[in-house]
């Protein structure tokens, strides 16, 4: 693994969700409590991009299908639970969930170093700091 900066730190607000590429993998960056996360921007429920997510302390909500995660550890805390943020009745949760079983999320360690977030990505290639915008 290699650390590599990707973005600046003024740009990555509290509580906020940010959306970025490194390496080709779409990564979710949020900071919450002075810490900083990031985990794959991808829920692995249907694979659709978590940007629009509720945050909840350090919990992302998928606003497609509601599973929720750690953004910590990427562990999954809830499945498939609701549509477009509309809960649903506990019956129907395993038809929503379309047969896959929960799955956590990637998270990346990340620091920030210079004014900027670093993550370790793996098989990252050696980037330099004003590669940042």
């Amino acid at each position: 693994m290699s650390k590599i900066p990707v973005v600046l730190s003024s740009e990555l607000l509290e509580g906020r969700t940010l959306a970025r590429k490194a390496e080709g993998q779409a990564l979710l960056l949020t900071r919450v409590g002075g810490c900083v996360y990031a985990v794959e921007n991808r829920c692995p429920h249907m694979g659709l991009p978590l940007t629009r997510g509720k945050l909840d302390g350090k919990v992302v909500r998928c606003p497609w299908h509601g599973s929720r995660f750690d953004l910590s550890t990427g562990e999954s805390l809830g499945w498939a639970d609701s549509f477009a943020g509309v809960a649903l009745p506990r019956w129907s949760h395993g038809l929503l969930a379309a047969g896959r079983k929960a799955r956590a999320l990637q998270a990346f360690p990340c620091a920030e170093e210079d004014e900027r977030v670093w993550l370790e990505l793996p098989d990252a290639g050696q980037h330099k700091a004003p590669n940042v915008r």
